[in-house]
């Protein structure tokens, strides 16, 4: 039996992902594929369009077997934290095969080598990385330079600053969203001394911020942004498998999506209780991002205005609206560094699975490094504490999404120990 492991946010999942998905088990030569999965928010600190239930049924009902949550200090993360934390939960699993993800480049040796080079960190790469940080670079511009000279020049070039037109130019590669997130899952399987193997799919169409509606695949954020301006339209529908779009507007009838604005009025409350050194504390929140944050919360009208206010040449609006959404969930970078330590641990928790899947899980049953959690009442009884840690982190996210969908819509509150995992034929 073998089998391919997925990473994905299905925000929403789209004819792109069912391409995806059907090449991930061919390349993988697999029988079985498996998802680990972002649950209400995602990495760049925005609600999902829909709950996780109703997304993880969407991949089901296209081709996945097993969908497990990845708990959201990772789901929320940086790109190294969302890598790690999900192979951690690959890896824990213990009967995955091979990981496929997309990329721009198509390359996973070219992808490998940045990969080493970041966790090897070698003495002449980290001289390059200060020269260019000295030079008034921004990290990531830093290590594209150092990494691009390091990688593929036997001379460093002395005279560069970040206003000369001849300077050493960023590596290509490194400008693309997926492949530096490749680089990373690259780079969690190395550290880890992973036996699964890395495989990636170039992405075809979209790119991934592109919001062309009119390609073969139009990308995720492109889908968004046109439910956002036209709702569930006939552009939408061309790009959605029929399972997906027939669950987007069952889930739409009962609640449509929330925005990072809902949650507007809990964030400014927390803004006003925190003081500077205690928002520091929050993962991603540097003592300048701490200071510009105190400094300007008087000024919040809303969530997506103040990440505005908020951002500068080296702080994007993603960037900080990941900050925002730290705050909202409290989550700590002391705790994240203490899981960092620990090796990324995670637990098991499906959001949805085949019943044809029977043989795959009972695999999962007998090598897997930790129990499934199908149960949420069983939590405390057969998680360990760090675990269980993780799991009530995601309760609290379920239910202040829950609270604010009551709220805004009326929506019917769902208590996250009532949830069971969907289960398919």
């Amino acid at each position: 039996m073998k089998t391919v492991g997925i990473i994905a946010e299905y925000n929403p999942f789209h004819k792109g992902h069912a391409f995806h998905l059907q090449k991930a088990k061919s390349l993988a030569a697999a029988d079985y594929a498996v998802v680990a999965m972002s649950g209400p928010f995602t990495q760049r600190g925005l609600p999902a369009l829909t709950d996780k239930y109703t997304r993880a049924k969407m991949a089901l009902e296209n081709g996945a077997d097993l969908v497990l949550e990845l708990p959201i200090p990772y789901a929320a993360g940086s790109a190294e934290a969302f890598a790690q934390g999900a192979v951690s939960l690959l890896e824990e699993l213990g009967i995955i095969d091979a990981l496929c993800f997309g990329s721009e480049c198509g390359d996973v040796n070219a992808l490998s080598s940045y990969a080493r080079l970041f966790e090897e960190e070698p003495e002449d790469y980290k001289s390059l990385l200060k020269y260019y940080l000295k030079q008034g670079f921004s990290f990531p511009a830093s290590r594209s330079r150092a990494a691009e000279e390091y990688l593929h020049y036997t001379e460093h070039v002395c005279v560069c600053s970040r206003d000369d037109a001849d300077c050493r130019q960023e590596s290509e590669l490194l400008e693309h969203p997926n492949n530096i997130l490749g680089i990373e899952y690259c780079r969690a399987l190395l550290s880890r001394r992973s036996s699964i193997r890395p495989i990636t799919l170039r992405r075809v169409s979209a790119g991934y911020h592109d919001t062309a509606m009119d390609s073969e695949f139009a990308s995720a954020s492109a889908i968004r942004k046109a439910i956002q301006r036209e709702g569930l339209s006939a552009s939408v529908e061309a790009q959605l498998p029929k399972a997906s779009f027939r669950l987007l507007k069952e889930a739409f009838k009962v609640c449509p999506p929330l925005t990072i604005d809902d949650f507007s009025s809990l964030l400014f409350y927390r803004l006003l209780t925190l003081s500077r050194q205690e928002l520091s504390s929050f993962q991603d929140i540097s003592p300048e991002l701490a200071a510009r944050i105190e400094n300007n919360r008087f000024r919040f009208t809303c969530c997506t205005a103040f990440a505005d206010l908020l951002k500068t040449k080296d702080l994007t609006h993603s960037r900080i609206t990941r900050a925002l959404c730290h705050i909202l969930f409290d989550l700590r970078q002391a705790e994240l560094d203490a899981l960092k330590a620990e090796g990324w641990p995670v637990y098991l928790k499906p959001l949805g699975f085949r019943k044809s899947a029977a043989p795959l899980l009972a695999a999962v049953k007998e090598k897997g490094a930790s129990p499934l959690l199908v149960k949420a009442a069983d939590a405390q009884t057969i998680l360990t504490p760090v675990q269980y840690a993780l799991f009530e982190k995601d309760v609290l996210a379920a239910h202040i999404c829950e609270s604010e969908s009551l709220c805004r819509y009326g929506a019917d509150f769902i208590h996250e120990y009532t949830r069971t995992p969907v289960i398919l034929p």
